[in-house]
This record gives structure tokens, C-alpha cells and sequence, in this order.
């Protein structure tokens, strides 16, 4: 029988599709993003779950939406199975993870890494680990470097300062909760000394010491480019500040829910300055980070290529969501908009996929497990939601027939100031539904900014109340807990 494909999931955080070099929309560089793409396909219009780490990564690896997984906010804990997992080791996969997990139970990373080492732990062992090591032993064989402690230590045995950058005062708000900040600082570290450049090494002795007689599934998960953008030279003076436009969206727009002028990341906008001017070194700086990315995305492909595996390898890239950078007047992620939603979703595969592929059919990061199922020639699970992509790696042409995608996002806490939304978008046209608040409709051909809220012009209310009927059977289909709400405030039966 033929040997299964092996499969490599490389994972950004917080990053926008407008940073692929390929794309041309910006001046940032991504050779090897862009290799991954032109050597198979682009899934243009991909989009997240839900807007916010932790959902979006449940997606990734359970096929299903964020609400029916129990996986609303950061701080929730996984209540199923990783399926794909489960399907991959059943299959003889040899399945690693490096870097950012995001889906441990309470107490977090930190707290079970720091009991693992005390027990003398090499790996995450099922009989003596603590609880939360045992649900990542269940579905990886090996898995090491989530642990931003573990990095913090690592670097202080080898002489450097600390550079996990969430720990720097200079680039968090004075703000409660103390959360990251648009501003921009130096790193004074090497760039292959960084927390991401150091998950890469756990990836990279992961795959040097598998065993070669199985496949494998190896996931490198990075912090980049989520904020702060504190990044070494030469990726902070890579990208000139000077010259970038204002994008046309920058700042609030008329027509919208109200809780985007009430919430925390509004106020964090207004902190960094609401005008363009205070905002141009953060997106040079960021781009800057995503092109320090990109180098990493190098080695590992360069690593395959050199074990000539890469051709026998399913190469996925995709990040867990967007970020705002001033759009809408908002700071971060968590909003319905397209710089949250849109997310880089690359795939390279030679003996299944064209090269050189641009597709625009819809689709989302709950249909990864589905794709990947697919690949291998397994049975995709009754209860995945997501969809195989794989018809479309023939001419990346649209495989589906009821094309929606759909997103979600529960607010923070009270402290957020913001509202639940839940959105189905078409090849056209994007419907929101804030709870208790001004609802959205943009026609996104002719409006990809989204300016105008079409949500109450006549002329488009036949749109409106196909995408409202859509997402009314999206939420009753998947048990969604707001659908009280959603009956009561849209007017739907």
C-alpha cells in the first residue's frame, strides 16, 4: 500500500492576507510564503471561524465552530476530542506540535510545563503528566515550546535577555486589563534567538528525530506577528514608514454598532493616536515581522528539501486570523471586518495540487481537518463542519454548492465593552448580526472596505434576508446558543 503523504502545519498568529508578498496589495516581502503558493494553491478568500486565538485554533483541529465546541474565548478549555489527531494517529502518523498551543485547560501552559519538569518529564507522558499534559499527549506524540516560561529560562541558561516580548512594560497599555499596544521597539536579540526562531528549532529536532518509517504530522505554531512589535534588526528597519497611504477604512465609519466606539480595542486605538500619522511605523514594523516570518517558513521547507520529503509532503500555511491596525478604529482582532476575518490559507502538495493556483471559491479554517482527511483518504467525521477543499486543487475553481462560510465571536468580559456577533458571507455579500446592536450588510465586490452598511437600503433587501435565513439555519443546525436572541431581535421563524 502507498505511504501516506506526510503533512506540515505552519501557523502565523494575528496575521493579514495583505502581508503576502505575492498578493501585491502592500510593499512587505514573503519569498517563501510566496513559494508555498506558487508551487500549489491560494485560497484567496479564507477566512476564521472566529477572529480570536484560541476559536480559531479549535477550528484547526476539531472541523467544527468555536460554539459547539465550548471554545468562545481564550481563556475556555477544549471539551472534544482533536479528531484530526485521532484520525492521524490511527492512520500510523508520527504527530508533533511546536510552538503556541492555546488549547490547554485552565491554569494554562505555564503551570503544567512547570509540573511536567518537576516530575522529570522529557514528554508529555499520559500515566504521570498533569491533566492538561495528558490532553496534549492524547493527541501528539511529542510536543514541546508552548511554553513562554520554558523560552524565558531557555534564554537566561544562554546568556540572552528575556525576549518573550509580552513581558516588555514599554509596549503594553497602562490600561486594565494590561494588554499589547500598537507602539513599536527594537529587540536586542538576534533574529535566531527569538521565541519564534526557537519554536522552529523544536520543530525542526522533531522532525530530524522521527521515525522514518512512519509518516508525520508536524505543526510549528508561532506567537508572530501578534503584538507587541518588538522585533530585532533588520526586520524593524526593513520597511520605510514614510510613504504608506492611509488606508480608506482607517478610523470609525459612520453606520456602525455602537459598541465599536464602547469597546476596550477602540480605546487602545484612541490611546496610539487617531490619526494615520501615529499609525505608520506600527504597520511598517509589522510587516517588518511577517517578513522575520517568512525566513522561518524558509527553514523549514529548506529542511524538508534537503531529507527530500518536501514533494511527499502536504505543506499547509495559514495564520488563526487577521489584525486591525487602525481600520474601524480598532486595535487587535475580534471584529466582523475583513482585516480580522481574512487569513493567508496556502497549500503545496505536487501529487495532488496545480501549481501556481488562485482561487477564489470561499472557504475558512474549519475546513483544514476535512482537506487533510481527504488527502490521506480517510472517512471525513459526521460532526466536521468544515468541508473538503480538495476539488479545487485541480483549477482552484468553486467545488461547493451552498457557498457560505461563517464566523463568530463572544466578547472578553465586561471589561471588553464590546458585543457577540455572528456573520455569513457569500461570494458577494457579508451579513452581520451584532446582539443588540446595529446590524451590517456590505456588499464586498463593489464596497471591500466595507464603507456603507446596506443593512436598511431597499434595493439590496432581498440579499439581506437570504444571507438572515442562511445564518438563522447556520445557527440552528450547530446548536447555537444565541439563537433566542438572533429569533427574537432579526425577525426570522
Amino acid at each position: 500500500m502507498a505511504r501516506h503523504p506526510n503533512i506540515l502545519l505552519i501557523l502565523t498568529d494575528q496575521q493579514r492576507t495583505d502581508s503576502l508578498g505575492f498578493m501585491g496589495r502592500t510593499p512587505c516581502q514573503t519569498p517563501n510564503m510566496d513559494r508555498v503558493a506558487g508551487e500549489g494553491i491560494s485560497f484567496d478568500r479564507a477566512s476564521c471561524s472566529s477572529p480570536l486565538c484560541l476559536p480559531s485554533r479549535a477550528s484547526i483541529f476539531t472541523g467544527q465552530y468555536p460554539h459547539q465546541v465550548d471554545m468562545m474565548r481564550n481563556s475556555d478549555t477544549l471539551r472534544v476530542n482533536a479528531t484530526l489527531t485521532d484520525r492521524l494517529k490511527a492512520r500510523g502518523y508520527f504527530t508533533a506540535y511546536a510552538g503556541k498551543w492555546h488549547l490547554e485547560p485552565s491554569g494554562g501552559p505555564r503551570a503544567l510545563k512547570s509540573k511536567a519538569k518537576k516530575l522529570g518529564l522529557s514528554q508529555f507522558q499520559a500515566d504521570s503528566a498533569p491533566a492538561g499534559q495528558r490532553v496534549i499527549d492524547r493527541w501528539f506524540d511529542v510536543a514541546e515550546g508552548q511554553s513562554s516560561a520554558d523560552y524565558s529560562e531557555w534564554c537566561e541558561q544562554n546568556g540572552l535577555p528575556d525576549g518573550w516580548p509580552v513581558s516588555d512594560p514599554d509596549v503594553r497599555t497602562h490600561r486594565t486589563p494590561s494588554m499589547t499596544t500598537p507602539k513599536t521597539k527594537v529587540q536586542n536579540l538576534p533574529p535566531d534567538k527569538t521565541y519564534d526562531a526557537w519554536v522552529t528549532d523544536i520543530a525542526l529536532r522533531f522532525f530530524r528525530d522521527r521515525p522514518r518509517e512512519q509518516p508525520f504530522f508536524l505543526v510549528s505554531s508561532w506567537f508572530g506577528p501578534h503584538p507587541p512589535f518588538l522585533i530585532p534588526e533588520p526586520y524593524y528597519s526593513m520597511y520605510d514608514s514614510g510613504g504608506i497611504p492611509e488606508p480608506p477604512n482607517f478610523g470609525p465609519q459612520a453606520g456602525a454598532p455602537r459598541s465599536n466606539t464602547t469597546n476596550f480595542y477602540h480605546q487602545l486605538f484612541l490611546d496610539h493616536g487617531d490619526d494615520w500619522e501615529a499609525w505608520k511605523q506600527s504597520m511598517a514594523v509589522y510587516w517588518g515581522y511577517v517578513t522575520m516570518q517568512d525566513a522561518l517558513v524558509g527553514r523549514l521547507l529548506q529542511a524538508l528539501e534537503e531529507d527530500d520529503v518536501l514533494d511527499d509532503t502536504l505543506v499547509i500555511f495559514a495564520s488563526d486570523h487577521g489584525e486591525m491596525l487602525g481600520s474601524h478604529g480598532q486595535w487587535h482582532k475580534m471584529m466582523p471586518y475583513e482585516e480580522s476575518l481574512r487569513v493567508p490559507l496556502l497549500m503545496r502538495y505536487p501529487k495532488a495540487i496545480q501549481p501556481g493556483l488562485r482561487s477564489t471559491a470561499l472557504s475558512s479554517l474549519v475546513d483544514i481537518p476535512a482537506t487533510i482527511l481527504s488527502v490521506i483518504a480517510d472517512t471525513i467525521p459526521d460532526e466536521y463542519e468544515g468541508r473538503d477543499l480538495s476539488s479545487a486543487f485541480a483549477d482552484g475553481a468553486e467545488f461547493q454548492q451552498d457557498a457560505y462560510r461563517f464566523s463568530e465571536h463572544q466578547p472578553l468580559g465586561d471589561w471588553h465593552n464590546a458585543t457577540d456577533f455572528r456573520l455569513v458571507v457569500d461570494e458577494r455579500y457579508k451579513y452581520v448580526w451584532n446582539n443588540d446592536d446595529v446590524n451590517q450588510l456590505f456588499d464586498l465586490q463593489t464596497d471591500p472596505f466595507e464603507l456603507v452598511n446596506l443593512h436598511d437600503d431597499p434595493d439590496v433587501a432581498g440579499q439581506l434576508t437570504r444571507l438572515r435565513d442562511r445564518l438563522h439555519r447556520w445557527m440552528v443546525d450547530t446548536d447555537d446558543p444565541l439563537l433566542p436572541q438572533f429569533v427574537a431581535q432579526a425577525g426570522v421563524t
